[in-house]
């Protein structure tokens, strides 16, 4: 879409804020990205660091990490939309 002009503006681990951001972008016509990023599922040496170490002591809320991104053209505006529907 858009991969060496866009900019983040919604770095989080919850997947309620990542609704909300989603939707008020979506509601104002701005087209953006998201992706998931997975920490446990990364390959170390001969499988996954879950698959290695197991998953005890680690806190099932932060285990994934989600990105918005945006044109940077747009991201001004956008980071202001996701700073007012996140702290208001």
């Amino acid at each position: 879409m858009f991969f060496f002009n866009k900019e983040d503006v919604y770095i989080g681990s919850s997947m309620e804020e990542l609704s909300k951001v989603r939707e008020i972008l979506k509601r104002e016509g701005i087209k953006y990205t998201y992706k998931a990023i997975d920490s446990s599922g990364k390959w170390l040496g001969p499988g996954t660091s879950r698959g290695n170490y197991g998953s005890f002591g680690m806190n099932k809320n932060y285990e994934k990490q989600y990105v918005v991104s945006v044109r940077k053209k747009d991201a001004e505006n956008a980071k202001y939309l996701v700073h007012r529907i996140l702290h208001s």
